[in-house]
């Protein structure tokens, strides 16, 4: 999709620095693509330096590109990234925070450890990175943190409230930080996938491992308004619009991405 034609946005070329939390995943590593294209700097943070390996692969040219090994749960990992970053490039633009673990279960099977393993990564982790960002993006008087949400933080379905829960604290957390760092230029913004092609990493999983791609079969498909399911340049569309100049009045915002699901009772 994007790769078929030459796309510019204002705000973002060669002197962006963009930090993606996460960016060995599918969102993340597509995001990191799609900047490095537009001629941005970016970092990408995984748990591991096997998945960050194998995201850097696809990644070029190799002087615009940082991996840094961290976990965003850990206080002084999320610290490490961002000055790290601002170290390797001088700054910090835009950060991305694509890291997140999922996973089903009932209320009866979910036990203490499994709610903190998924609120470390999804709620924790988003906070921490981004007050991590923030530190260094407010004494210049500006900077872009796009968290990536997910349709379950606006819906109910079975055996998701955990997910959906650690997923709507992300939206609210959103809306919370947009109004506190407003004052000091920087906006925060979330979009809110849904079908995506791959399956997020389950909750308790080893990191590391590869991403798994879902059929993408029209089965999938059919209560979908827009008549298919995502695909990863659907997400990546509005984190750039988000990083960019032309979203410098938005902020608070959380972009649904879901072809439309989000609109139906059933």
């Amino acid at each position: 999709m994007l790769e078929n034609f030459e796309v510019t946005l204002p705000g973002i070329d060669g002197t962006t620095v963009v930090l993606i939390a996460g960016g060995s995943g599918a969102i993340g590593l597509r995001s990191a693509e799609v900047f490095l294209a537009l001629g941005a700097r970016v970092a990408i943070m995984a748990r591991t330096a096997a998945a960050l390996d194998r995201a850097m692969v696809s990644l070029a040219p190799a002087d615009r590109v940082l991996s840094v090994v961290g976990d965003v749960a850990k206080e002084e990992d999320a610290q490490r990234a961002v000055s790290e970053t601002v170290a390797h490039f001088g700054h910090l633009d835009v950060l991305v925070n694509c890291a997140a673990v999922g996973g089903n279960a009932a209320l009866a099977d979910t036990d203490a450890a499994r709610i903190d393993a998924m609120f470390a990564v999804n709620v924790k982790g988003t906070l921490l990175m981004a007050r991590a960002a923030a530190a260094a993006m407010v004494p210049r008087g500006r900077g872009r943190i796009i968290n990536v949400s997910s349709i379950m933080g606006h819906r109910a379905a079975p055996k998701s409230f955990l997910y959906g829960a650690s997923k709507a604290a992300v939206g609210h957390a959103t809306r919370s930080l947009a109004v506190e760092l407003g004052s000091a230029g920087v906006t925060v913004n979330c979009v809110s996938p849904a079908n995506t092609p791959t399956q997020l990493r389950e909750v308790g999983e080893a990191p590391g491992t590869a991403p798994v791609t879902q059929s993408n079969s029209a089965g999938n498909a059919t209560k979908i308004p827009l008549g298919r399911r995502g695909e990863l340049d659907d997400y990546v569309g509005p984190i750039l619009f988000f990083a960019s100049d032309l979203a410098t009045y938005v902020t608070g915002a959380d972009v649904l991405c879901d072809g439309g699901l989000s609109l139906l009772r059933a």
